[in-house]
């Protein structure tokens, strides 16, 4: 099927399509060139029967239809062929049932002129669509009040207008379903896509936040607590001097590659890869119930990841991590064409100190992050002492163990 949509799609196409309007024009012609078959079929079965101008009608539809789509490839008028096709669909199927008598001589054969209010709300916009739907309950009134008066039977004989009661409302049905299934089939695949593009980019809670809400890609932020996790490679600079760029970055990637599965796996949103350094936090944009216990195992975990890397050669840099919980403001910085996910506050800044005061292969938490996981951690008390940035001295632990909880 997706084959096949693209052969539709690369109908009337420009260099300028989006994924979106390829998929909406591939769709409408296949659904135009599936009706145009079904009408040769209706229209021959109505001549045998004795009704030609009957037949005339879904044999007219085919051909409009198969020149809206050669006028389509020559003139790549989408707009055009969209209205074209839309009017084809709302108005012959309403002349048709004039032509056979009303409603019930006709087989509701009304029931194809749906697609005209359904296909504009696939293929063009709710918008419109609304007024394509208008228009077909203004006909279903019109022909349903004043119809019958021009004629009020037909040739058709009475087991044959029984059975294409039948084949109309199980063929719009199918129609209907096939459409509906391809188009949305399609948005599912182009959705996932976009998903796992963004997830390259942004942290899995930002892309689940923005694709639930996205009202929360709009500038500002929010305060809340949250905690933060600061960590950074202890000697990356000397080391970086004595390799050439392009094995440091291979040493970022396979350091990063280790340890962001680890954040990500507790929940952790990861806010900015600086340098050697990774900054991530919990309770934003999600919250979370026991967001310091998580950041607490994410960080003790990171130092178990790379000890495979390590392990190989001992001269290679370690992380020193620091953690902090306070306030913070948790949002989107920057301006109408890019933007970042941030967050700003004392907590961050003092989780980049306290990482400062960290030796190599350790995990510093501040007072507050304690107080919150006191109940299952292990930790050596640091004393207090002085940061940059803070008036008062701080209170840190060193983070020695977790116990299950």
């Amino acid at each position: 099927m997706a084959r096949l949509l693209a052969r539709f799609a690369a109908i009337g196409a420009t260099p300028a399509d989006t994924e979106h309007e390829r998929l909406q024009r591939g769709l409408l012609v296949g659904l135009s060139l599936l009706i145009s078959v079904l009408a040769i079929f209706w229209g021959l079965a109505y001549i045998v029967f004795g009704e030609p101008l009957g037949g005339a009608i879904p044999l007219t539809y085919t051909v409009l239809s198969l020149l809206s789509i050669v006028m389509l490839t020559v003139t790549r008028r989408y707009d055009v062929f969209r209205f074209t096709q839309l009017s084809l669909m709302l108005a012959l199927p309403f002349a048709l049932m004039v032509v056979l008598g009303g409603f019930v001589p006709s087989s509701v054969v009304v029931l194809w002129a749906f697609f005209a209010p359904l296909g504009a709300l696939a293929f063009a916009n709710p918008r419109e669509a609304l007024r394509w739907f208008v228009a077909y309950l203004v006909l279903i009134l019109a022909v349903g009040i004043f119809g019958g008066r021009l004629r009020s039977a037909n040739n058709l004989p009475t087991g044959l207008v029984g059975a294409m009661f039948i084949v109309n409302i199980t063929a719009v049905s199918i129609v209907v379903f096939v459409a509906l299934y391809a188009f949305v089939h399609e948005r599912n695949r182009a959705f996932a896509a976009v998903q796992r593009l963004f997830g390259q980019y942004l942290s899995p809670q930002i892309v689940r936040s923005l694709l639930s809400d996205p009202g929360r890609a709009a500038l500002g932020g929010e305060n809340r607590e949250v905690t933060a996790l600061f960590a950074d490679l202890a000697g990356f600079t000397p080391f970086t001097e004595s390799r050439p760029p392009r094995e440091t970055v291979l040493a970022l990637n396979r350091y990063f590659s280790a340890v962001v599965p680890v954040v990500f796996a507790n929940g952790g949103t990861i806010i900015q890869f600086a340098g050697d350094a990774i900054v991530a936090v919990w309770n934003a944009p999600v919250e979370q119930p026991r967001h310091a216990l998580a950041a607490a195992r994410t960080a003790l975990a990171m130092q178990r990841a790379i000890e495979a890397i390590v392990t190989e050669d001992p001269s290679l840099p370690r992380f020193r991590v620091g953690i902090a919980t306070g306030a913070a403001l948790v949002g989107n910085i920057g301006s109408e064409e890019l933007r970042n996910y941030v967050a700003h506050g004392d907590a961050v800044n003092l989780a980049a100190r306290l990482q400062t005061g960290a030796i190599p292969g350790q995990v510093v938490v501040s007072a507050p992050t304690y107080a919150l996981i006191r109940d299952l951690a292990s930790v050596r008390p640091l004393g207090r002492f002085a940061v940059k940035g803070k008036s008062e001295e701080v209170e840190a632990f060193v983070l020695e163990h977790l116990a299950d909880s």
